[in-house]
Formats: C-alpha cells, structure tokens, sequence
C-alpha cells in the first residue's frame, strides 16, 4: 500500500510538471494559429488536459479480461466521475485561487466572457443529462453503438463552432514559451517547431502520469478491500482533473479568467461526448447508485453554475458552491454504503 501511495504522489507530481507545460504550449499554438482565446480554452487546452481522463476509462474498458467487472466499474467510475468533479471541485478551486491571488489581480471575482461559459454548459447539460438516464434503462448493443457515433457527430458540430470563433485584437500571450528557455532561443518569438514539441512533451508528460493510475487503483482497492467503482469514481478524477484545476488556477493567477473558466467548461462538453462514447459502445452502461449520484450532482451544479452567469462577473459564492456539493456527494455515498 506504500508503494501505491508513492506511485500515485508521483503521478499527481507527473501531471503538474505536464499541465505547466501544455497550457503554456497551447496558449502559444492559438496565438500563433490565429485561434478565439474562447476556443482555445474550450477546446485546445480541454481536449489535451481531457486526455488522461479519457485514457483511464478507455484502458480500463479495453483491457482486463480476467477481471472484466473491476475494470468495467473503474471505467465507468472515471467516466461519471469526471463531470462530477469539474462541476464541483475544480469550481471551488477556482474560487480559492481567485481569493489567494486577489491582491495580485486587483479584484476578486472573475472576469469571464459570459457567453462562452453559457454556450459550453447548454451543449454539456441536455447530452449529460440524457446519458444518466439512459444509464438507467435496458439497452441493446445496437442502440449503444447508435449513442456513441451520435455522441461524436455532437462533439465535432461544437468543435466547429467553437473553431469559427473570431480572436479578439489584441489578444496577446503573457509568458514566454519554456521550451525556448531550454534551447536559448526567444521566449517571445517561440518557433514553431518549439511550441508542438512542448504541447507534444506536456500530453505525454500527462498521459504518462495516468498510465499507471488504473492499475494502482484496481491493487489498492483489492488490498483494501474497497469498491474499485466507487473508488475510481472519487480518485480517478481527482488525480486526472488535476490539469485541467491546475490551468485554471494558472490563468487566474495571471487574470486570464475567460480562458480558466473556458477550460473547465469545454472539458465538461468534452467529458459528456468522447469518454461516454467509449462507455456506450465497450460496456453495457449500467450505472450504479453512486454513478446515478454523481451525474445528479453535477447536472445541478451547473444548473445553478448556467443561472449565476447572469453577466461578465462570476462571483466566488457560486465556485465555493462546488465545494458544498461535492461534500453532499460524499454524505450521499454515505448513506449509501458505499464508503
């Protein structure tokens, strides 16, 4: 159990170093490709932090075949729970890096382009929410499948929207590119080159530190004695959310608010189309009580998330809500026997 213990700390250290790195990198990528702040936030920097939380879920369902149930109950802890904690936690976090750096900023609550934010959480909520319910019916493999190819078609028309956004003039990036200070080069004329072999180094920095996450968490929950479900569903998306927490707390830290917030909501549209697909078509979508939980938390987080949106200022009371509800999904689990 020590070793585990090690190994995860490791990963948790991994996927920091990782996420520095690609945020920085993507940042530099839309500039450089004349992409919308919006989509960057919403797509770039979602898609790529997105990934370990894509690859846990798609490994745990794609492998194990002596322990089909643990690794099925792993992957669709990962995938339910990935909502869950952006919605909750990685808001609360948000809300704390906007106090611990309020002096620095000048102001405490957040600057965000509400539109953005309200686009990304309209396409989220009716395709999160008609997921959960169908976690709760009797499905063929056909009707599966039929879910998941429409689940992309869905991804794809957003990425498009998203993509045709128009970047504000002006639109400048802060810091200079880390790579360009490892090979003496200038920061703030990255070459082109320099800017994909980072973004490439910090999804692989990512990706490395999630490789090993499915296996520690199928050891340690059969040498404690734990749920490997139930434990996936609170461990693994607070280990593979961290990028995502980790880049908002950056861009806050830096007054890039739009773009913190961008993030987490374009990984919350991320979350319910590509790793549910994976869900839909590589195992039978039977979701557990604890699952049924915590997709019903998140989609009432961001309900009152969507309704706080009422202008360009989003106030900690709404992000410290997150935290809030997270502890009713932890008393929930409670109740339910489930911890």
């Amino acid at each position: 159990m020590v070793v585990n213990a090690i190994i995860l700390a490791l990963s948790f250290a991994i996927i920091l170093v990782g996420s520095e790195l690609f945020t920085n990198g993507v940042e530099w990528a839309g500039h450089r490709l004349h992409i919308a702040e919006a989509a960057v936030g919403s797509v770039l920097a979602a898609v790529g932090t997105a990934l370990p939380e894509t690859f846990i879920p798609a490994v745990a369902l794609l492998t194990g075949r002596d322990s089909a149930a643990a690794h099925t109950a792993v992957g669709l802890g990962a995938i339910v729970g990935a909502p869950l904690m952006l919605s909750t936690v990685a808001l609360f976090v948000m809300g704390i890096a906007a106090l611990v750096f309020r002096r620095r900023r000048g102001r405490v609550a957040l600057q965000v382009v509400r539109e953005d934010a309200r686009r990304d959480l309209a396409f989220f909520f009716p395709v999160f929410l008609l997921l959960v319910i169908a976690g709760t019916i009797e499905m063929s493999p056909v009707v599966r499948h039929v879910l998941a190819i429409a689940l992309l078609l869905v991804y794809v028309s957003y990425t498009v929207v998203m993509l045709r956004l128009k970047r504000a003039a002006g639109a400048e990036v802060g810091h200079g590119l880390y790579f360009e200070w490892l090979f003496r080069g200038s920061p703030l004329e990255p070459r082109g080159w320099a800017i994909v072999a980072q973004v490439i180094g910090g999804v692989l920095a990512i990706l490395l530190g999630a490789v090993e996450f499915v296996d520690q968490i199928i050891r340690f929950s059969a040498d404690a004695h734990l749920n490997a479900g139930v434990l996936s569903l609170i461990l693994s998306p607070l280990a593979t959310e961290l990028p995502e927490k980790y880049n908002s707390v950056v861009w806050i830290r830096q007054g890039k608010d739009h773009l913190a917030l961008a993030n987490i909501t374009g990984a919350m549209v991320f979350q319910s189309c590509i790793p549910v697909a994976i869900g839909l078509a590589y195992s039978p979508w039977h979701l557990t009580n604890p699952e049924l939980l915590a997709g019903a938390i998140a989609l009432a987080s961001v309900v009152i998330l969507y309704i706080n949106l009422r202008d360009s200022e989003l106030g900690t009371p709404t992000l410290m809500f997150g935290g809030a509800a997270y502890t009713i999904f932890l008393i929930g689990l409670w109740n339910l026997g489930a911890l």
